[in-house]
């Protein structure tokens, strides 16, 4: 290290850039992600269009990319000045808000989600600069440290977006349960635009460098660099390899988190503002917390023993989730009159069917007198014998209304005639699993009635409680990772090694979003999701152990 880099400070001109640049970047993606997502989630005006676990496709076109182009992203990163492929792919980013103003304008979902494509594009070729610079503008003993703040912030970042995204989606759509945008339809390209400009002008304030590898034969192929890259990774005397892929499980896990709280605006009946500012902004804020948690542990060095502390705390945070208390809904037979009086229109000491010891434990907290039947048979079974009078009622969680078709009713109490209720028709199915219709081509009603039970709000705030803990484990976790893949990297080819592990990312991410899209299409709830996640996390713990352990001593890894 030549003594002028061994005195570059962490708070200088480039690295300030970096950040910012890096921070309006990620808050754009994040917006219209996020905007996106709630319109495709369970309560959103275009679920139909993409089925249950429609949000999925957001994370999928938004990660696809990375797969595809980060390969010629990490050459081109050698071979040019990083501050020449940040500046072009910012400038490429005011182009591409403008195809989503036009999605948004226009009400084209179709068209929102290849701006997301395209933003995904301009990440992936940005991924390789981000990470392979750092290096360039701070000495060697700050990497961890720059690598915490990049992390903290890009956090804020997206606590900041997930923030907007919910009201700008709300302002967006309109008036709650329309099926078409009725709001400021011109708002969310606007402010994509916004972001856009300001995210230009930091680049431009990052100061030239020179390119690693300027001899490098750029090779425009999408897989068969990777191939070679992580053939090198695997001959080498370090497991980079495995380093990649413990950090790409990070990814992994974060998308499905994402997908599974999109969900809670049915889990936990909270609108998406709330969603944003209490579920997704907390994960953010703790991730951002973790991060610099991280770089302080590890002052002038990276400590890998914070990779299993992260994980074994994400295995332990899933599983709280999994068994958190949700919201829930009481199915029986009504009419209106009936059904607008809520638990109160349930006949006294009625027996209800249930599976969920918790959903049970709510009830009883509202109605006493009931009593309760556990029953282990399919949600049709135990519709059937509530439709024959076997049982007077059954609870379900919220996320499980849609296994039956339904439509919202909101409706004038009538005991005031002022204040609303609000209660879901379930229509008649046939054997064939077919709403019946009359004559005049109308669903039939089956006479049940759904009635909504909310979550306690102690339970959202648990909810929140075991998120802040993901957030925390997940900065610890992926804090010395990305710091390994860094140090670890030779300097002539270190934006290829990154591209690799960007590719990588990019294959599990778009593996845990196909997990959670056909957990969805099997019929598992969102919640039950994170069973699944606290075993990825579980996978991980091993994969630690079993690869790296037997090198943290050395000193390159510290």
């Amino acid at each position: 290290m030549s003594e002028e880099e061994s005195q570059r400070p962490l708070a200088n001109k480039g690295f300030l850039s970096l950040v910012l640049t890096q921070f309006l970047g990620a808050g754009n993606d994040y917006l219209l992600k996020q905007v996106l997502t709630f319109g495709l989630a369970l309560g959103g005006i275009w679920k139909s269009a993409l089925g249950d676990g429609g949000q999925s496709y957001v994370a999928a076109v938004l990660a696809l990319p990375f797969l595809l182009f980060s390969a010629v992203a990490g050459q081109l990163c050698d071979r040019y000045s990083k501050q020449l492929v940040t500046v072009r792919v910012k400038q490429a980013e005011f182009l591409i808000v403008l195809t989503a103003f036009g999605g948004f304008y226009f009400n084209n979902v179709y068209l929102c989600l290849l701006a997301m494509f395209l933003l995904g594009t301009q990440s992936a070729f940005f991924g390789p600069a981000k990470y392979g610079v750092i290096p360039e503008l701070v000495d060697t003993s700050k990497i961890s440290m720059a690598n915490g703040i990049i992390n903290m912030l890009t956090n804020v970042a997206v606590i900041s977006a997930t923030l907007v995204a919910g009201a700008l989606y709300e302002a967006y759509r309109g008036p709650e349960g329309v099926t078409t945008p009725e709001g400021m339809i011109w708002l969310p390209g606007v402010v994509l635009l916004g972001v856009a400009i300001v995210g230009l002008l930091a680049a431009l304030q990052m100061p030239k460098l020179k390119a690693s590898a300027e001899n490098l034969k750029v090779k425009w192929e999408f897989f068969a660099p990777h191939l070679r890259t992580i053939r090198r990774m695997r001959e080498g005397d370090s497991p980079i390899f495995t380093v990649c892929l413990l950090k790409s499980g990070f990814g992994m896990l974060a998308f499905m988190f994402l997908l599974i709280l999109a969900d809670y605006t049915v889990v936990l009946g909270l609108p998406e503002t709330k969603v944003g500012v209490y579920l997704l902004g907390t994960i953010g804020v703790a991730i951002g917390v973790g991060s610099i948690s991280a770089g302080l542990i590890s002052r002038n060095g990276i400590q890998p023993r914070l990779i299993p502390a992260g994980a074994i705390g994400l295995v332990v945070a899933s599983l709280l989730l999994a068994w958190a208390p949700s919201s829930y809904v009481v199915i029986h037979p009504a009419d209106t009159a009936v059904a607008e009086q809520g638990l109160k229109g349930l006949p006294k000491e009625a027996t209800v069917s249930h599976y969920l010891n918790r959903a049970e434990d709510r009830l009883k907290e509202l109605r006493p007198d009931l009593k309760f039947k556990r029953e282990g048979i399919s949600l049709s079974d135990r519709l059937k014998r509530v439709e024959n009078g076997e049982v007077g009622a059954m609870v379900i969680s919220s996320s499980y209304l849609d296994v039956f078709e339904n439509k919202k009713v909101i409706s004038r109490k009538l005991e005031d005639g002022n204040s609303t209720a609000e209660f879901y028709v379930i229509w008649k199915e046939g054997e064939n699993g077919k709403v019946l219709k009359d004559k005049q081509e109308k669903k039939v009603p089956s006479g049940l009635v759904a009635t909504p039970v909310e979550a306690r709000k102690a339970d959202i705030w648990r909810v929140v409680g075991y998120l802040f803990i993901v957030g925390v484990c997940a900065g610890l976790y992926v804090i010395p990772l990305q710091a390994l893949i860094q140090k670890l990297s030779p300097v002539d080819s270190r934006g290829q090694y990154i591209g690799a592990s960007n590719a990588i990312d990019a294959v599990l991410e778009m593996g845990g979003t196909g997990l959670f899209f056909l957990m969805r299409q099997l019929g598992v709830g969102s919640q039950e999701i994170f069973f699944l996640t606290a075993a990825i996390a579980l996978i991980t713990v091993g994969l630690f152990y079993w690869r790296i352990r037997a090198h943290i001593h050395k000193p390159e890894w510290r």
